[in-house]
């Protein structure tokens, strides 16, 4: 009976199974950590008796931020970038300056002649568009610009002071939550605290949106922000944070009123995450401010903050910030695959990533804003090649990266655990 078994089985080769990807470090400037596969040796075929017996596969190592993600080749699609659109007031302003231009020819000849150049300006400014955005949306940023301030000095504590910077005069305080102590920044929009996420962040990120229904039922909206950072050394893994933010209202304005909020919304996103055996640790009012002032790299003696239009600067360490503008609209795998790889890039700079999502005051639906990306460099050079590098990396996923020239103070403020989205 064994011979006619034998007989019946055809002749089988041992399996190999494929060895999962590694991630080597990256060694040189713009290159992605690379996933190479160890070449399998195949032996010669063997003959088996009854069954074939399979080689175990040895153990990979993971990313960090996903499972095998799909490779990073150009996509053929383009997301739709709506609030690059015509709008119907640029309509309404081409026919005003018709219509004006044409009233005007009854009038003397210099009133013609200044209505024209007013009706000229205000066509190009709302039918001529720069680098993605239209004239009359860079006059406003210019402005901005130049009137508000640009240099601060921080003295003191320096992450409250820059806190304040960012989001007003900022004051920290220790709100207990489930035994736990959580240091809350209270500021005039409202109130946030931050936690610390160990080695499951490629979990968050894929289900961050759904952690906003921790936010549920709750009178005021609610926004949850996932922070990643990777410093010049590729070879550690992404340090993660979540923050959690809510705003005031007329209704709900004192402290005690939003901390209350802040409060149900920690406990439930807790319960959460003990659930799904994620882990996380609470910072305290000191952790809180540390994170905030390395992740801007104003600490250690780096309090001088200038903004200039193509930069940011904590002292000498040169920043710049770039909206990812479409990444709301990518499926999750490609917007996992996207943040891999932007992480994951050698660029002799410090990356960070921020996705922030708001959950409406008894909305049905959470808002997904655009992910921030901001990069870090102490030289000009190495600064310049990385934001080439990363922005490339960026469009061939199909989202339009958006330097923000003359708004980088709002895009530092984005990637900070502050749960502010960039608007």
């Amino acid at each position: 009976m064994r011979s006619a078994a034998a007989a019946a089985v055809p002749q089988q080769q041992t399996v190999h199974p494929r060895t999962a990807p590694a991630v080597p470090q990256a060694t040189s400037v713009g290159t992605p950590i690379a996933r190479v596969g160890t070449a399998p040796q195949h032996p010669a075929p063997q003959r088996v008796a009854v069954q074939t017996t399979l080689t175990a596969a040895p153990a990979a190592n993971r990313s960090y931020l996903v499972d095998r993600p799909p490779a990073p080749t150009p996509v053929v699609h383009r997301v739709e970038m709506s609030e690059r659109g015509l709008r119907v007031g640029q309509v309404m302003c081409w026919q005003f300056a018709v219509v004006a231009v044409g009233a005007a020819t009854a009038g003397s000849r210099l009133m013609l002649v200044a209505t024209s150049l007013a009706a000229v300006t205000l066509v190009l400014l709302t039918a001529v568009r720069v680098r993605g955005l239209w004239l009359y949306r860079w006059a406003g940023v210019l402005l901005t610009f130049l009137l508000r301030r640009r240099r601060f000095e921080l003295t003191g504590d320096t992450a409250l002071d820059l806190t304040s910077a960012f989001l007003g005069r900022t004051t920290v305080s220790t709100l207990p939550i489930r035994d736990q102590q959580y240091g809350v920044l209270s500021h005039p929009g409202g109130v946030l605290l931050a936690l610390r996420v160990g080695a499951d962040a490629h979990e968050l990120l894929r289900r961050l949106p759904t952690l906003t229904e921790s936010a549920d039922e709750q009178p005021v909206a609610v926004s949850l922000q996932l922070v990643l950072h990777t410093g010049i050394k590729q070879s550690r893994p992404p340090r993660t944070w979540i923050a959690v933010a809510a705003q005031r209202t007329s209704e709900i304005a004192t402290d005690e009123q939003v901390n209350q909020v802040l409060t149900n919304t920690v406990r439930r996103l807790v319960r959460r995450f003990d659930r799904e055996y994620v882990d996380c640790m609470p910072l305290d009012e000191s952790g809180v401010l540390a994170s905030i002032g390395a992740l801007a790299h104003a600490n250690a003696g780096r309090g001088q903050l200038r903004e200039r239009w193509s930069t940011w600067a904590a002292g000498p360490v040169l920043q710049v910030c770039i909206r990812l503008t479409g990444y709301a609209a990518l499926p999750d795998p490609l917007a996992q695959s996207l943040v891999e790889t932007l992480l994951g890039t050698a660029t002799g700079g410090a990356q960070t990533l921020a996705i922030t999502v708001t959950a409406p005051a008894d909305g049905p639906e959470p808002a997904r804003h655009d992910a921030v990306l901001r990069v870090a460099a102490s030289h000009p050079a190495t600064l310049d090649a990385a934001t080439t590098v990363l922005t490339s990396l960026a469009r061939s996923f199909g989202v339009e990266p958006e330097r923000l020239d003359g708004r980088h103070t709002a895009g530092v403020a984005a990637t900070l655990p502050l749960g502010v989205p960039l608007s």
